[in-house]
């Protein structure tokens, strides 16, 4: 078996000094090589080897270094330095065909997957709503074989990247391919299975705090921490072990459809495609919840959230600006909630005209002996979550600002509104058991009904909000931390205050403090807050303490409220960056949809590269969109008055924490789009920031 696969890695060596060969020639060997969107250049071989390539004559050592690597020696260590050669040897190639034409890749195969789409994949990776990676390449032995792996993955919620003929398998079928959908066709060829591994390769350098140039940590970070495996289908010639050894060497389990093969006990053949899946899962350890679908006319699961319902595909919408909707979740004493009850008061779905808005109000009740009325809006936040489950029900939004589509699909189906009643049944007793002993649901649709809720849905929404609006740093007991991201950056410890929301902007303290009362084992945990040593930049002593002991000792001091000094640690999943700008003595902040360079020339992805991972990274602080609300906003750096820069929709999406004689005066893309442009603007405008170092 050696042999076989040395064989293969010598065929994928010489390919690649061919196409080395020919585009040195072609191109000239000062030409740039790199991967679009990307601040590692050629992943695998950044993580691996720690060089990072920027011309193309640069490759001629590395693969002088590869061929080295894949000469035959007994030892399994050549064996599996054969396969980390040939993985090396497709990135070349693939690298090169970028360089030669950056649109190399037509629909629907993406190619490379860039740093900022990763990320956001990355968010349901960190939040365990997809619980890990599979690649599928190769060929299925049928068509349907491979929808039925497709389903399996899906209804596992991993994330699948395909390479190979099975991706025309699978579309000849009609499967959805996307983000979305949680299926990526990466290339059709063989070679652009490599856009699978050096995506995976980018984790513990995204994430991990990794030096690139560490190839044992990088490769015991992505066996114990990165939970991804690959199918390998069809027929395995001397190229595919070679890879396949690459792969295991990588700490990736590979499941094969073909009889079994003595190479490693991480080589599993799986001839039966039910078993594949359950297979890879078991190999790499990823926790399988065993689903239970209400009893609807629709398919219901994970994998169907976040699907987007266009224009053309919708039956019937609700919301969205177009008509007044809005959902509540009340909790109320178990004698005024009638367990089970679900009513429709006007028309139902099979009642409205295609193509039309019509008027939405979702309001449960919810009782139970240990439900407190603080848990009210959390558990209404469910409600997104619950309904976006069920495949051609599109759910955005909140409170009375929500949007609701409903497929043509779905509706031939049968879906009527009261089954979106039996959904929140079946989901809020199945996800509380233990604090939810009723649940009653309500759903209008008659205008007036609407109307007369929604203002008193409204009273309930400000009521709320002059609470949580009432609590301070001083004035609670405890501050609460998550850990949801160590899974994929281990040192990170994000610290929740009522003045400070996550990174990622989706737990609140009063979130996390829910969160902790209902599962105490779960990821949110209080953080004693000890004393106060500085008020000013957010430092406390239990602060402190936890970060050390959370971070396995990375991090032994941190400011809540400063980018300087100790600045808090940035995960991966953060919404958005502060930056600072020396050259204005200013700060500038952008978020993650932003995709291009920035003021400072640096793009997201690139800053998110650089400070991620769990690091203290001084000048740059990962923060979620909601704490640039907060009065405590950076406030030992002078809060929103030090802002200089941030893009025209963030700006807008945080109008109104901005004072009004400020806003003018803060630069966007459409201002300032390098640092020259940024000194004039704000000397144009008289920027707090130019009397301050006048004054200095």
């Amino acid at each position: 078996m050696l042999d076989l696969t040395l064989s293969g890695a010598k065929e994928i060596l010489e390919l690649t000094e061919k196409t080395l060969k020919e585009s040195s020639e072609r191109l000239g060997e000062d030409s740039l090589i790199t991967f679009p969107e990307t601040i590692y250049s050629l992943p695998l071989i950044y993580g691996l080897l720690g060089k990072k390539v920027k011309e193309l004559r640069e490759l001629n050592g590395i693969l002088i270094l590869c061929k080295s690597l894949a000469t035959k020696n007994e030892k399994d260590e050549k064996f599996f330095n054969a396969g980390l050669a040939s993985l090396m040897g497709l990135e070349i190639i693939e690298g090169i065909r970028y360089a030669f034409n950056k649109g190399i890749y037509k629909t629907p195969c993406v190619g490379f997957i860039t740093d900022s789409v990763f990320r956001e994949a990355s968010l349901g990776l960190a939040d365990g709503t997809t619980p890990g990676i599979v690649v599928i390449a190769g060929v299925a032995k049928a068509d349907a074989l491979a929808e039925e792996l497709i389903k399996e993955s899906q209804e596992a919620g991993l994330l699948c990247l395909l390479a190979g003929p099975v991706i025309n398998q699978l579309e000849k079928i009609g499967v959805k391919f996307g983000l979305e959908d949680k299926v990526i066709p990466i290339g059709l060829e063989i070679t652009s299975i490599i856009h699978a591994v050096n995506l995976i390769v980018r984790t513990p350098l995204m994430f991990g705090g990794i030096t690139p140039g560490k190839k044992g940590e990088i490769t015991e970070y992505i066996k114990s921490r990165v939970p991804a495996f690959a199918v390998m289908l069809g027929k395995i010639d001397n190229k595919t072990l070679a890879i396949i050894a690459g792969l295991i060497a990588l700490g990736i389990p590979v499941i094969t459809d073909q009889p079994e093969l003595e190479i490693s006990s991480m080589l599993i053949s799986q001839l039966n495609y039910e078993k594949i899946i359950e297979d890879g899962c078991k190999a790499k350890k990823i926790k399988l919840k065993k689903f239970v679908k209400p009893s609807i006319p629709i398919e219901y699961g994970p994998m169907y959230e976040g699907e987007k319902i266009r224009k053309n595909e919708m039956f019937v919408e609700f919301g969205g600006g177009k008509s007044q909707a809005f959902e509540l979740a009340r909790i109320k004493s178990p004698s005024e909630v009638e367990d089970g009850k679900i009513e429709v008061i006007g028309l139902e779905i099979q009642d409205m005209e295609e193509a039309k808005a019509y008027p939405l109000g979702i309001i449960v009740d919810l009782a139970g002996l240990n439900l407190e009325e603080i848990l009210g809006p959390v558990l209404e936040r469910r409600i997104h979550k619950f309904l976006n489950q069920g495949k051609g029900i599109m759910h955005l939004g909140s409170r009375d600002e929500i949007w609701i589509r409903i497929s043509k699909e779905a509706a031939e189906k049968g879906l009527k509104l009261k089954h979106l009643g039996e959904i929140l049944y079946f989901a809020f007793h199945s996800n509380f058991p233990r604090v939810i002993e009723k649940v009653q649901v309500s759903i209008l649709t008659d205008q007036k009904a609407v109307e007369e809720m929604l203002s008193k849905a409204k009273e309930f929404y400000r009521e709320r909000d002059s609470r949580v609006r009432g609590l301070s740093e001083e004035g609670v007991d405890c501050f609460y931390g998550c850990t949801l991201c160590q899974s994929f950056a281990p040192t990170h410890v994000c610290v929740i205050t009522p003045e400070r929301v996550s990174l990622c902007g989706a737990t609140s303290w009063l979130d996390a403090s829910v969160s902790y009362r209902l599962d105490p084992s779960g990821p949110n945990f209080p953080v004693p807050k000890g004393e106060c040593i500085d008020p000013v930049k957010g430092e406390w002593s239990g602060v402190n303490e936890t970060i050390k002991e959370r971070s396995h000792g990375s991090t032994n001091k941190v400011y809540l409220h400063s980018i300087f000094g100790h600045p808090h640690t940035s995960c991966g999943c953060f919404e958005a960056i502060a930056f600072y700008i020396p050259e204005v003595d200013g700060i500038g902040m952008v978020d993650r949809s932003f995709k291009a360079p920035t003021v400072n020339g640096m793009t997201f992805s690139a800053m998110a590269g650089f400070c991620g991972g769990g690091k203290q990274v001084e000048g740059f602080l990962g923060i979620g969109i909601e704490y640039i609300k907060s009065r405590k906003f950076l406030i030992a750096d002078g809060g929103l008055t030090r802002v200089v820069w941030m893009p025209k929709a963030l700006k807008e999406k945080v109008k109104e924490a901005i004072p009004l004689e400020l806003y003018a005066k803060i630069a966007t893309e459409e201002e300032a789009k390098n640092l020259n442009e940024l000194k004039l603007f704000l000397e144009k405008v008289n920027h707090p920031i130019i009397n301050k170092n006048l004054k200095a």
